[in-house]
């Protein structure tokens, strides 16, 4: 019996490339290197000089705000990130995760801009499919030309202006995201995040922010990824014991 995440995922890639359900597409020798890795960027470590605006929950002390990018060839696009019986999504870390209670949120394309410019929202975790605000794309800092809106990062704050699609979920409990004092552990096996009609980077280097993750513990991660080639084929991309046409990236497991 399929599981309620497989025929939601299969709703989500019919609505994405109707022509799929038609004619089966070509998987190349190009495309099986379609996720060239997972990127985890140092976003912002805790530093009380910046003295933030703590409404919503202050930072704990000693903790990294870490941006997790999938980083893709020229022309693929994500569609979702997800766990299923086999391959279970888990993101830990070894103390808690934090969140802004009063201007956080769940999934970044949901984040106020003009709520983060001094204060802790700035560094809320959440999870996402490419945005970083309401109108923002997430980028990595070395890739952001275009200046900051957030105090506490002068030169370059990872965003950049954008036309935002909505993040949809299938079967995870994203509250997870909302609690002001997050357990260790956020997993599921039969769920994923995704945007309707996918999404490619920003920049020509074709990464994709998919969590903005702050702790004062130790980050680890196990990631399952769904990604669409220029042909309008599909291919997932797993973290460990890859089945039928699966492909495991090393990356996927930090």
């Amino acid at each position: 019996m399929k599981s309620l995440f497989t025929i939601a995922l299969f709703s989500f890639i019919f609505n994405c490339f109707p022509g799929d359900a038609q004619a089966q597409k070509t998987i190349t020798e190009e495309d099986q290197s379609a996720l060239e890795g997972i990127i985890v960027e140092n976003y912002y470590v805790y530093n009380p000089a910046d003295a933030l605006d703590t409404v919503g929950g202050a930072l704990p002390q000693g903790a990294v705000t870490y941006r997790i990018y999938a980083d893709m060839k020229p022309g693929y696009k994500l569609q979702a990130v997800y766990g299923v019986p086999d391959h279970e999504l888990n993101i830990k870390t070894t103390t808690h995760f934090f969140n802004n209670a009063k201007w956080g949120d769940i999934s970044g394309d949901k984040i106020d801009d003009k709520k983060i410019v001094n204060s802790t929202a700035a560094f809320d975790s959440w999870i996402t499919i490419g945005a970083a605000t309401q109108r923002h794309s997430g980028v990595l800092k070395s890739e952001d030309t275009d200046g900051s809106l957030i105090t506490a990062l002068p030169n370059a704050d990872g965003m950049m202006t954008a036309k935002i699609k909505p993040v949809t979920f299938f079967g995870f409990d994203i509250t997870f995201f909302s609690k002001t004092l997050t357990p260790a552990k956020f997993s599921g096996n039969n769920g994923s995040w995704a945007v309707f009609g996918s999404v490619k980077g920003e920049t020509s280097e074709n990464k994709v922010l998919i969590a903005q993750l702050t702790t004062d513990g130790i980050l680890s991660f196990e990631l399952n990824m769904q990604i669409g080639t220029p042909t309008g084929a599909t291919l997932n991309f797993v973290a460990k014991n890859p089945k039928d046409k699966e492909i495991q990236v090393s990356s996927l497991v930090h």
